[in-house]
């Protein structure tokens, strides 16, 4: 069991595979094509019905020649082990799938969007026609121009919910989140059934702050609710509760087997330790909105050293005790076009329950 970090523990017994896990070399194999995607962050994964294909989510995407564009999708077929690009724009200019309704601010500013997380309402009992990718979108703008931004000038403005069509992954529409909450929408989500949990996270730089809120998941623009401080739902944004301070941007919030007794799991980055020393770390809690056990650890990153830094996990269940960690590097600007390799998500495989774990 890992229990390096500190807090109450969450009583999981964890493993965590020293090797790679494959998706690593197919994915590398994807960057040595030439052909789109060579390095990116975020890496959400969102599962399709059928268990035939998984949509890779990204923000910041390196593409061959050292170019960047903002968002993509990555498609992976499972069983062929074969992944494929979904970007924007053409192919001899090729751009972000996603663009925000106006690429330029008031203040003459740029804008984009990087991803959060995402479903797939692709049921066999839906028509076709129907079947869609909803996903949380975070707008960004520069804080300067463009001539005189570096890297770390930028501002949060508001989350964007988009929806994309199954299979061809065409924008259908965009729809802002204007609660007045400032809250970050989608840094995880989850399909409960006709419901989807919603999970926020309030960013005041060193704390960050996770909150919860639900809607339809067919079409979750619609009849928002708040989990508030004393354990209901309100209608009201304002009502919305702060429930566990220290995740990251990203993470994931998935309920765990039956046979590990139940309950929910919470995979993050530490963000109470100093940037660039985050470790991975679980939490655990009977319901989806908490109460909140841990942290615990789940791996701490070996490229967290010098200038280079990993963050924002995601974390997805595969089969038994079986999970897949991704998690994203990066360091400077510089460092990422000189070796594209840094600028790519980590794959590990994870042995995770409460009960005692088999071999890998």
């Amino acid at each position: 069991m890992n229990s390096d970090a500190p807090g109450a523990s969450a009583g999981l017994n964890i493993a965590v595979d020293p090797a790679p896990h494959p998706l690593a070399h197919r994915f590398a194999v994807l960057a040595a094509t030439k052909s789109g995607w060579c390095g990116g962050d975020s890496a959400y994964a969102v599962e399709l019905a059928g268990g035939r294909e998984r949509l890779w989510l990204f923000s910041d995407t390196l593409l061959t020649g050292g170019s960047m564009v903002n968002n993509c999708i990555v498609v992976e077929d499972i069983a062929r082990g074969e992944l494929r690009t979904v970007l924007g724009g053409t192919p001899a200019e090729p751009g972000a799938l996603v663009s925000p309704h106006n690429t330029t601010g008031p203040d003459g500013l740029s804008r984009w969007l990087w991803t959060g997380h995402g479903i797939a309402i692709d049921d066999p009992g839906t028509p076709t026609d129907q079947h869609r990718l909803w996903v949380f979108y975070q707008e960004y703008q520069a804080t300067v121009p463009d001539e005189q931004k570096a890297e770390w000038d930028f501002a949060w403005t508001q989350t964007v919910l988009v929806e994309l069509s199954l299979p061809d992954l065409h924008v259908i529409s965009r729809t802002p989140i204007t609660d007045g909450t400032g809250v970050q929408w989608g840094a995880a989500a989850h399909r409960e059934g006709d419901d989807l949990l919603v999970y926020g996270v309030a960013d005041e730089g060193e704390n960050k702050h996770l909150l919860l809120a639900t809607t339809t998941a067919v079409r979750p623009g619609r009849a928002w609710r708040y989990r508030t401080a004393d354990g209901s739902w309100s209608t009201q944004p304002g009502d919305a509760a702060r429930l566990l301070t220290g995740v990251s941007n990203e993470f994931n919030v998935l309920p765990l087997r039956d046979a590990d007794d139940g309950g929910w799991l919470l995979v993050t980055s530490d963000t109470t330790r100093p940037h660039g020393s985050w470790p991975i770390v679980a939490y655990r809690a009977p319901h989806p909105a908490g109460p909140w056990a841990g942290p615990q650890l789940v791996l701490d990153p070996p490229e967290n050293k010098g200038t280079r830094y990993a963050y924002n996990p995601s974390f997805l269940h595969l089969a038994g005790q079986s999970y897949l960690l991704a998690y994203n590097v990066n360091g400077r600007l510089s460092e990422v076009l000189a070796d594209e390799s840094l600028f790519r998500p980590r794959f590990r495989r994870v042995q995770l329950g409460t009960q005692a774990l088999s071999d890998f």
